[in-house]
């Protein structure tokens, strides 16, 4: 059975505590659901404490850090491992069986291997790598965002994959690479975990837009490239939504497509 999952993060309980409590009480209806909680670390034990009791029963996976995290940069790896050791210590407190951890900076085989030597020395089973566009959202050069860069970094390090479709799209256009050839090498990767919004199929630009907002053919994505036991987080809407009302649009929508 595929699973859905909205995303909250470790801040939300500040900015959006409605948002929490109704994600909650949703998703623990539902046995097809799952929750992603994204790690900022300048959050609490009491506030990822509060978060769990909130949560319940609810299982949850964990998204590491990104901002100042750099794995192709040798000169911060101690501050990549204190990061991934803060994300390491709230999947043990949610037991999650998935860390989603980002590369780093720079194109070019010398950032690739760095990344998967740093990868290697977290030794954790738990972590996936997620591909990421080719240019950032500031025009900052990215790697891991081809099936060949995923498979030498998990090759090396033995960590697991993370499947994200728009950033899979925006690195294909950056390249100006086939996108089917692009999901369909990424898909052969079997990935175990999958981040899904909308967008525009023609732009570079990873939009986070709600599902049915923009021009992603998303059946087909669903259909051909995530597997039977996938864990789909719907990374959908930009800025801090107070409600949940149009996630709970995006997971009926989805649902209609997996019913059609």
């Amino acid at each position: 059975m595929r699973k859905l999952g909205f995303k909250l993060f470790s801040t939300n309980l500040q900015t959006a505590p409605a948002l929490v409590k109704e994600c909650a009480e949703f998703v623990a209806t539902k046995k097809d659901m799952f929750m992603e909680l994204m790690v900022i670390p300048d959050s609490s034990d009491d506030d990822f404490m509060k978060i769990k009791r909130q949560l319940g029963d609810v299982e949850v996976r964990i998204h590491a850090p990104y901002t100042n995290f750099d794995t192709g940069n040798k000169e911060a790896e101690t501050q990549n491992r204190k990061l991934i050791a803060i994300s390491q210590k709230i999947a043990d407190i949610f037991n999650s069986k998935t860390i989603v951890v980002h590369g780093g900076y720079g194109h070019g085989q010398k950032y690739i291997e760095e990344t998967a030597r740093q990868f290697k020395g977290f030794n954790d089973k738990r972590i996936v790598i997620e591909n990421i566009p080719y240019y950032g959202s500031e025009g900052e050069a990215l790697h891991g965002n081809t099936a060949a860069a995923i498979a030498y970094i998990m090759d090396k390090s033995g960590c697991g994959f993370c499947f994200d479709f728009s950033h899979a799209i925006c690195a294909a256009l950056s390249l100006n690479m086939d996108i089917q050839t692009q999901l369909k090498s990424l898909f052969e990767l079997k990935p175990t975990v999958y981040h899904l919004c909308d967008g525009d199929i023609n732009k570079a630009d990873d939009l986070h837009l709600h599902l049915g907002d923009g021009n992603y053919p998303l059946k087909n994505f669903l259909r051909n490239y995530t597997d039977e036991n996938a864990y789909i987080t719907l990374e959908t809407g930009h800025g801090v939504e107070q409600h949940i009302d149009l996630r709970i649009k995006d997971y009926e929508y989805i649902k209609s497509l997996s019913e059609d």
